[in-house]
């Protein structure tokens, strides 16, 4: 009987378990001076007291997260005050209902709060696809960008655990990582999209889980990481995209008085080169679509900067993407240029159009991603 027992329980054992999907914290608004969450039912956990509390029927909290003047002193770090969740599964802050939980963080170099969203990864890619895309694009279109959005995230997910960081968030709700929604931003795309490639994201040649990136429009070729931030990622490549050139922003061109572009190369110099000599004698070399980097001389010294460089300082309005050409005559700049973003990996308005001609999502990450390979990651 015993070893019956055991056996049962060795075979057990040996049946792979099935990976939970992961949770991501996402912060949706920084610096608040005050909170009010409302929802029904409201579950309040107060961790700095370790006290929690049920409120029956609909109910509304309000905190104030300005440091009270009888306080010593405001923390240092992050610090987690307070969690507030319903078992309706739905939660509001202002005039937005958020599916997870909403916790509130103390952010210490503005003594105020910050907000964070506790959300299961699937349910957070069905508000994200409606805003880093739009809820009623192809199916297709929207998968491929499930896959990356989901890859990114979860990188970042595996980052925060290795690492010890003060952050108790794993990413922004915003451009610097990327953009998610509301409980009013699911369609019936958007959640087609995420429980078709349930679990997937990309990996490298080697397998090993990195970022995976996307923008607006490419302009016609993708760069890879080391182009744009100059840090080197595993399987990227550029590769050519026609497919985005009809739609999204127009080709732009701007120009501008040399004293502005003397400014901005001393800016990128000093920060990004560590090269305190500047001139104001500046000759630009002769540029193309193909260079990720600008050739100029100061004086009689020749300089090679990242375009992408160049962009960070100028803002997107001036340089709406890293694909563009410029040139110098009499002392005016002019500048040329061809879509929008950083152009690194997934190219959106590309695949909206590969979708139109019917292609699936995997052949659309194919693309974008020819070294990468797919993963069921839970």
């Amino acid at each position: 009987m015993l070893k019956t027992g055991c056996f049962v329980l060795i075979a057990l054992m040996a049946v792979p378990l099935k990976a939970a999907v992961p949770e991501v914290k996402v912060l949706i608004a920084k610096s608040l001076k005050k909170v009010i969450v409302e929802g029904i039912d409201l579950q309040k956990t107060i961790h700095t007291q370790n006290k929690s509390q049920q409120y029956r029927g609909r109910k509304s909290i309000s905190f104030d997260c300005r440091p009270s003047q009888r306080a010593r002193f405001f923390p240092k770090t992050p610090l987690l005050v307070a969690s507030l969740s319903s078992p309706t599964g739905l939660i509001s802050w202002g005039q937005h209902k958020y599916k997870g939980e909403l916790q509130l963080l103390t952010n210490p170099g503005k003594e105020s709060c910050d907000l964070v969203n506790l959300v299961p990864m699937e349910a957070y890619l069905t508000t994200l696809l409606s805003k880093e895309m739009n809820g009623t694009w192809p199916v297709e279109a929207l998968k491929a960008q499930a896959v990356a959005a989901r890859t990114y995230a979860y990188e970042r997910i595996r980052k925060g655990q290795q690492v010890d960081d003060e952050k108790l968030y794993h990413l922004e709700s915003s451009e610097k990582d990327q953009v998610s929604g509301t409980f009013k931003d699911i369609t019936t795309n958007t959640m087609r999209a995420a429980r078709e490639t349930h679990g997937e994201i990309l990996v490298g040649p080697s397998g090993r889980i990195a970022p995976v990136f996307f923008h607006s429009k490419c302009g016609g070729k993708t760069l890879r990481p080391d182009q744009v931030w100059g840090g080197v990622e595993e399987g990227y490549r550029s590769v050519n995209c026609t497919f985005c050139s009809k739609t999204g922003m127009k080709d732009w061109q701007h120009r501008m008085k040399g004293e502005k572009l003397t400014s901005m190369v001393d800016r990128v110099l000093k920060r990004y080169y560590a090269d305190q000599t500047v001139g104001t004698d500046i000759k630009l070399m002769p540029d193309s679509t193909e260079n990720s980097e600008l050739r100029l001389y100061v004086g009689d010294r020749l300089h090679i900067i990242k375009k992408s460089y160049l962009r960070n300082l100028a803002g997107r309005e001036l340089l709406p993407s890293n694909n563009f050409v410029m040139t110098m005559n009499n002392r005016e700049v002019h500048v040329e240029g061809q879509g929008y973003g950083h152009g690194v990996g997934l190219c959106q308005l590309g695949a909206l159009e590969l979708a139109k001609r019917g292609y699936t999502y995997r052949q659309i990450l194919s693309h974008y991603f020819p070294r990468h390979k797919m993963k069921k990651a839970y």
